[in-house]
């Protein structure tokens, strides 16, 4: 369940922050300035994703069992985004 969860929620929050970062306006757009503003935030949540991803594949390392049933899911979640962010919309 929590792969299922970090591969959606966890995903989604990756693919926002990823957005967030690195905005689609260029310098002299009139949302340049308000673009701006969430890029320092747009890192933060990567970096977050990045920190409960590490953390979970370190701790369920040691028993291979607990990480492909954290990381089956994960896919499965992932998937279930990209297809949600990309196709549907």
């Amino acid at each position: 369940m929590a792969g299922l969860l970090q591969g959606t929620l966890g995903s989604y929050l990756g693919l926002l922050g990823w957005a967030f970062a690195f905005p689609e306006n260029g310098p002299g757009s009139k949302d340049y300035e308000e673009d701006m503003f969430f890029v320092p935030l747009g890192f933060i949540i990567m970096l977050l994703w990045i920190i409960v991803m590490v953390a979970a594949i370190v701790l369920l390392r040691k028993n291979r069992k607990n990480l492909l049933l954290f990381l089956i899911p994960w896919l499965i979640g992932l998937l279930g985004c990209l297809v949600f962010v990309f196709i549907l919309f």
